[in-house]
C-alpha cells in the first residue's frame, strides 16, 4: 500500500484558508449529531517520526469541542502496564457512547515495537495483530466509528526534516518514549506495510495520508473523517427506521454433555472432605509462588445457579493463600459509566497482573445468561458475544493467562430447599431477595442459556468445567481439585 502512495501531492496556504474554516463548522456539527445519538468515535494516528504528527493532530482538534474529547499519546508500557497483555492498556481509554478518543500512536506502534524481532522477523507479531483485529472488530460492531491513518513521508524527507529539527533543537518526541523506527525507515518499511494490509477491513480501514505537506495532509483527514462520519450517522439513523425482524435466531442445540453427564447424587462424607481440602489447599498456597515466580496470571470464573454455593468454594479457594497474590472481583449490575462502554470494558479493566490471580464471582457470561434471559440486551448483541468472549480468553491466554472457568450444577429442588433455609436462618436471610425468586420462574429460559454458553465457549485454551454441587463438599473439593491440576498442568 505504501509504494503507490503519491508523496508530492500539495496544497497552498491560501487554499488551506478557503477549506479549513468550512470543515471545522461542519465538523463540529457532526460531533453534536453523534454525541446526541451516543456514537463513539476513535480516531488513530500512526507514522513515521518527523511526518508531522503533532502539528496535523492538533489542527484536527481544533475542530472538536475539548469537552466531549479525549487525547491520548501512546508511550512505553509502564510498570503496571507491562504485566498485562498489550491490549489492557488501550481498553482502559477507549470512549464512553458519544465520545471521541484520538489516538497519537496507539496498539500499531506498540505491537511492531514491542513483537518485532529482526532475528526471527515476526517472532509474535502475527498474534498481536491476529488479537487486534478481534479488538477493532468487536468495537465497531458495538457501534464504534475507527478511523486509522497513516502519516507517510518518504525516507528522504524524513532525513531532511530530522536534521532540520536536529539544527533548531527540536526534539523528535516530547515524551519519554524510544524513538523506535527513526533510524530504521528501511527495515521497518516492509513490516510496517504489511501490519496495514493485515488489518485494512471496511469496519476499519486505514487511511494513508501523504504527510509531506502539512496542508494537504490535514485537509485529506478531515474531509476523509466528515465522510466517514456521515456514513456512519446516516447508516444509524437507517437502521432505526427499519422495522426489527420478527424471527430470533436461537438456533438452540441440545443440552450440553456437562448437563447431561452431571451426576448431581455424588457426594463426600466429612472426614474424606476434610483431609482433600487441607490436600488441595496446602497444594494451593505451593502453587500460587511459582506463579508469582514464572509471572503466570489465573482467571477464575464462576457461574452457576442462585444458591449453588458459588461464595462457599470461592472461600475454600482463597482460605490459605496469600492476600498479596489474589483477588476477588463480585460482579453485579453494571453502573451507568460502566454501560456507556462496551460491556467487556469492565472486566478488561480486572484482569491480574502477571503472577496474580483474579477470582470472578460472575463474570462477563453474564451477557449470555442474564442479558439474555432478561432481555437487558438485544438478540444480536449476546448472539455474537459468544464470538467476543472466545476472542477476549484467547487474547489473555495469549499472554500466558490460565483460565479456569466453573459452571456450579444443582438441580430445581435443591435449589429451592436452599432458598426456603435461607428465609428461616435470620443469619442467611440477606442471600435471599425477591429477585432469587423471579429468576427461578425462568429455570427453563436459563438452562437453555446454560446449555448454549458451555457448547459455544468451551474451547481448548479456556474449558469449562461442570461442577456437581448438590452437596457443598463435594461441590468445593472438586473445585479445589481442578484448579490445582489445571496450574500444574500449565506451569510443568
Amino acid at each position: 500500500m505504501l509504494e503507490s502512495v503519491n508523496l508530492s501531492l500539495r496544497v497552498s496556504k491560501e487554499d488551506y484558508k478557503l477549506q479549513i474554516e468550512e470543515l471545522y463548522i461542519r465538523m463540529g456539527e457532526l460531533q453534536r449529531k453523534a454525541w446526541k445519538m451516543q456514537i463513539p468515535i476513535m480516531m488513530v494516528f500512526e507514522g513515521w517520526h518527523a511526518s508531522g504528527m503533532d502539528t496535523i493532530i492538533n489542527r484536527c482538534m481544533l475542530a472538536f469541542n475539548p469537552m466531549g474529547l479525549r487525547f491520548h499519546v501512546t508511550v512505553k508500557p509502564n510498570d503496571e502496564e507491562s504485566k498485562k497483555p498489550m491490549l489492557w492498556r488501550f481498553w482502559q481509554k477507549i470512549p464512553a457512547y458519544g465520545k471521541i478518543a484520538i489516538f497519537e500512536r496507539s496498539w500499531y506502534s506498540r505491537a511492531i515495537i514491542e513483537h518485532f524481532d529482526r532475528r526471527s522477523k515476526y517472532n509474535g507479531l502475527d498474534h498481536c495483530m491476529r488479537e487486534i483485529n478481534y479488538f477493532e472488530r468487536q468495537l465497531t460492531d458495538d457501534g464504534y466509528l475507527l478511523m486509522k491513518f497513516f502519516m507517510h513521508i518518504s525516507q528522504e524527507e524524513q532525513a531532511k526534516r530530522l536534521r532540520e529539527y536536529e539544527k533548531k533543537d527540536i526534539p523528535v518526541s516530547v515524551v519519554n518514549e524510544e524513538l523506535d523506527y527513526e533510524n530504521e525507515y528501511e527495515n521497518y518499511f516492509s513490516v510496517i506495510d504489511e501490519v496495514i494490509g493485515k488489518t485494512h477491513f471496511q469496519h476499519a480501514p486505514w487511511t494513508i495520508v501523504e504527510a509531506e505537506n502539512l496542508n494537504h495532509a490535514t485537509l485529506k483527514i478531515l474531509s476523509t473523517a466528515l465522510e466517514m462520519m456521515e456514513q456512519h450517522i446516516n447508516s444509524k439513523l437507517e437502521s432505526k427506521c427499519l422495522l426489527p425482524d420478527p424471527k430470533r435466531i436461537d438456533n438452540f442445540r441440545p443440552s450440553s454433555p456437562g448437563l447431561l453427564n452431571a451426576d448431581l447424587s455424588l457426594m463426600m462424607e466429612d472426614e474424606e472432605y476434610e483431609q482433600e481440602k487441607d490436600l488441595y489447599q496446602k497444594r494451593l498456597g505451593e502453587l500460587q509462588y511459582e506463579l508469582f515466580r514464572e509471572k503466570r496470571p489465573v482467571v477464575v470464573a464462576f457461574e452457576g445457579w442462585d444458591a449453588a454455593g458459588k461464595g462457599g468454594n470461592i472461600r475454600r479457594i482463597a482460605e490459605k493463600i496469600d492476600p498479596r497474590l489474589y483477588k476477588v472481583e463480585p460482579i453485579g449490575v453494571p453502573n451507568d459509566y460502566e454501560k456507556s462502554h462496551h460491556y467487556l470494558w469492565r472486566f478488561y479493566r480486572r484482569v491480574p497482573e502477571a503472577g496474580h490471580i483474579t477470582i470472578f464471582d460472575r463474570s462477563w457470561y453474564g451477557r449470555v445468561l442474564v442479558e439474555r434471559a432478561e432481555n437487558f440486551c438485544k438478540d444480536d448483541q449476546w448472539q455474537r458475544a459468544y464470538q467476543e468472549i472466545n476472542e477476549f480468553e484467547e487474547t489473555l491466554t495469549d499472554f500466558g493467562t490460565i483460565i479456569v472457568k466453573f459452571w456450579l450444577h444443582i438441580d430445581k429442588e435443591e435449589q429451592l430447599r436452599r432458598f426456603q433455609s435461607r428465609e428461616r436462618i435470620p443469619d442467611k436471610q440477606w442471600k435471599i431477595t425477591p429477585e432469587d425468586w423471579r429468576n427461578r420462574e425462568k429455570w427453563d429460559i436459563y438452562l437453555k442459556a446454560v446449555d448454549d454458553m458451555l457448547l459455544r465457549t468451551d474451547t481448548d485454551y479456556a474449558p469449562w468445567t461442570v461442577v456437581e454441587s448438590n452437596d457443598k463438599r463435594y461441590s468445593r473439593i472438586k473445585t479445589l481439585k481442578t484448579l490445582v491440576d489445571t496450574i500444574e498442568e500449565h506451569i510443568r
